[in-house]
């Protein structure tokens, strides 16, 4: 294993992640900051200049300062994520300064433009010189462009991230998913030529697990010509709120999703100085970032383990299934995700001031970025610190050494309050969102104490063997129904009621069973065993330290075992398994525990070649043979969430209805559609998910959708997991009338 410093910096040449590198020939700031001026003038008027104007924005608002702070005070990672923070924290600043002063659009292109203006003037004044490139780092850059032609692994990752992008935009057109499908081969191809392989630098291993990421991520965030997903929805209404009005405001849309400052305010300030639309925005620049996250998982690894094992441990980051098929619908927690791999990495730097003010700053990131990342992480580390205090205790009792607490910095004692003081902060006084995690807090620790709701807990656990639940599809419906009937008698008047005689298709319709394929369950047992046997490693080189190799960090170490105990505690109480979603959890764990995950395949395998080939295959086989939306026009993602032409004109229609003689219109329509219909009407029509048959009300219209009219099924959401069951739509023609009828969409009255 290599200590910090012998791991090298994105360039290859930095041995230390918060070293200085050689300042480069000075030059005049006269003319740079003139430059400077003349370009946010093109921001603040709000030009439309195609590509240019994108092109300033990113330049003076992201580049330019990555580029100073790297120059000047840290390195490349910890530099775009601050400016990345940057962003988000000074938009927050400026919305609510202006606001206080009675400036009513304050995230718009002006201020913003004027405001950057100021910070860029200042880093670059600060810094006393231009950060340009010189003649040594241009030919650098110039020979690696040269060699990467002719390299295997630069080559196929390049290609398989245009083949995700060119196979999203086949399938958009009706076409078939074959390109999509050579994309995971190809990316597949370019990770086992990487690890097979000869030793390159850090950034050669870098360039290639982020260009397989950004493929992997890019062919599913760029399905459909508009927003398509679940949670995206509520995330991109939150924007529009937020970047129409030029303001952020948590009364706009009360909600957790709108203290996610993720998808409010880091969008608009990049969709309101780029010029870009906000789809853009989303299906694009922020799945880029997210693609940064297995490169700082790599480079996390690589200050644990050797170079090979490093790779294996991003490789199995990006395998883990959710990564490319649910992480481009939930944004927040992609950024969220973004600044807590940066906490990791910082945390491992040798003890500094320096080291422990990024840290913070980047787990204040998380706080402002998502909220369940957030208290997913706290429960970590304060397990973790819990079984550092166990041990120091039975140290103290034996009459042994105390462990010195100035050596850790993610597990101080002191960050641990300081993070939970910001997080108590943001979600009471602030955003007044912490209600729904009181709530948990308190159904939790009844599971805990056996005074819990009988509820089933979300299905995903089933993959966790011997804890997952095995309540049944067909059982889950039924409770579901009996729920729906509940709240039909209390809130529901019979005379409001549009099936007023529910019968058996409406009381017990079939479900649709999908249960795991043999090689889903294999896969996952397989990325279960080897994470156990790694854990089985770690304990060993802790406490024997055999075979001559080092025990890993302690901070690395109690926090590998206090991510576990999150994790373990998410799968075992069934209302965290609903409420914050297992497999969610552990691509979060995995941030964590990638590294040991990976040394449990080498300590079982043992084998150069299958250390390599066992991650890249378990990546093809899940992303490859899966039915899920990236690959193909068929699927339950598909079926719910890819809206055709069709059905958007029936929402538009819908969404255009005069409610100005009738205020309180209701309009009910599947869970994954009423968000659009929000943001259709402009957030003034009551949308109710109440589809289901028992559920319909005379006084609202009724939108049936495509895949019901396609496929005869519908979709709920509940106790964590996914019913797809025969929908009466004949009830619907008997009870109800027809307004307007198109192919793919329905609207009833």
């Amino acid at each position: 294993m290599r200590d910090a410093g012998d791991t090298a910096l994105l360039d290859g040449r930095v041995p230390s992640y918060v070293e200085l590198t050689p300042a480069p020939r000075r030059t005049g700031l006269r003319w740079p900051l003139l430059a400077l001026v003349l370009a946010q003038a093109v921001v603040a008027l709000d030009l439309d200049i195609p590509v240019l104007r994108a092109a300033i924005a990113l330049v003076t608002f992201v580049a330019l300062p990555t580029l100073v702070l790297r120059r000047r005070a840290t390195t490349l990672p910890y530099a775009f994520g601050v400016t990345l923070l940057g962003l988000v924290v000074g938009g927050l600043a400026l919305d609510t300064v202006l606001g206080w002063v009675g400036v009513d659009h304050p995230l718009a292109p002006l201020p913003l433009a004027v405001t950057w203006l100021v910070v860029d003037a200042a880093l670059l004044a600060w810094r006393r010189q231009v950060p340009v490139l010189t003649r040594r780092e241009v030919r650098r850059a110039a020979r690696a462009v040269l060699d990467a032609r002719f390299e295997l692994a630069p080559t196929l990752a390049a290609a398989a991230l245009l083949l995700s992008v060119i196979g999203a935009i086949r399938l958009n057109n009706g076409a078939s998913g074959f390109v999509a499908v050579t994309a995971v081969v190809v990316s597949g191809g370019a990770l086992l030529a990487l690890m097979l392989g000869r030793e390159r630098s850090t950034a050669y291993d870098s360039w290639i697990v982020g260009l397989v990421s950004a493929g992997l991520l890019l062919a599913t965030s760029l399905r459909g010509w508009n927003i398509t997903g679940h949670d995206v929805q509520a995330e991109y209404l939150a924007f529009t709120l937020t970047n129409t009005a030029q303001n952020w405001e948590m009364s706009a849309l009360p909600s957790a999703y709108n203290a996610c400052l993720s998808v409010t305010i880091l969008p608009t300030v990049l969709a309101q100085t780029t010029g870009l639309s906000g789809l853009v925005v989303f299906k694009l620049l922020l799945q880029l970032v997210f693609a940064l996250v297995p490169v700082l998982t790599y480079l996390f690894a690589r200050r644990l383990v050797d170079r090979r094992t490093a790779i294996a441990a991003a490789v199995l980051t990006v395998a883990f299934p959710t990564f490319f098929t649910d992480m481009p619908y939930l944004v927040r927690q992609e950024v969220a995700f973004f600044f807590l791999a940066l906490a990791l990495l910082a945390a491992t730097e040798p003890r500094s001031r320096t080291t422990r003010a990024l840290v913070l700053a980047f787990g204040v990131g998380v706080v402002l970025s998502h909220y369940s990342t957030t208290y997913v992480l706290l429960m970590a580390m304060v397990a973790a610190l819990a079984g550092l205090g166990v041990i120091a205790l039975v140290r103290r009792r034996r009459g042994q050494e105390r462990p010195d607490t100035h050596t850790l910095v993610l597990l101080h004692p002191a960050m641990v309050a300081a993070l939970v003081a910001i997080t108590l902060a943001w979600a009471g006084p602030v955003t007044h969102t912490g209600g729904h995690a009181s709530e948990v807090l308190h159904d939790t620790v009844r599971s805990l104490t056996g005074h819990g709701a009988d509820g089933p807990g979300s299905s995903d656990t089933s993959y966790a063997k011997p804890f997952g639940d095995r309540t049944s599809p067909e059982q889950r419906m039924h409770l579901f129904v009996q729920a729906t009937l509940d709240y039909r008698d209390q809130e529901i008047p019979p005379d409001l009621r549009a099936i007023p005689d529910p019968g058996p298709a409406d009381l017990a319709p079939a479900v649709q069973t999908q249960p795991a394929t043999p090689v889903k369950m294999v896969c996952a047992l397989l990325m279960e065993g080897f994470l156990f046997l790694g854990l089985i490693w770690l304990f060993r080189r802790r406490t024997t330290r055999s075979g001559g190799d080092q025990a890993l960090p302690r901070e690395v170490t109690f926090l590998t075992w206090g991510s576990m105990a999150a994790l373990g505690l998410i799968v075992v109480v069934p209302n965290l398994s609903v409420d914050y979603g297992v497999l969610r959890a552990f691509q979060q764990t995995l941030l964590v525990v990638a590294p040991v995950m990976a040394m449990g395949i080498c300590w079982v395998l043992r084998k150069r070649a299958l250390t390599a080939v066992v991650p890249v295959a378990l990546l093809v086989v899940l992303a490859g043979t899966q039915q899920r939306i990236g690959l193909e026009n068929a699927g339950t993602y598909y079926d719910r969430f890819f809206a055709s032409d069709s059905e958007m004109q029936g929402l538009t229609w819908l969404g255009r209805v005069d409610h100005a003689d009738r205020t309180n219109e209701r309009i009910i329509a599947s869970r994954n559609l009423n968000v659009r219909l929000l943001a259709l009407s402009e957030n003034r029509a009551p949308v109710s998910d109440r589809l289901y048959p028992t559920l319909l009300s005379r006084d609202a219209y009724v939108f049936v959708d495509g895949q019901i009219l396609d496929q005869g099924e519908s979709t709920v959401f509940y106790t964590g997991d996914l019913l797809t069951y025969a929908y009466p739509l004949h009830e619907l023609d008997r009870h109800l009338d027809l307004l307007y009828d198109a192919p793919q969409a329905r609207v009833y009255r």
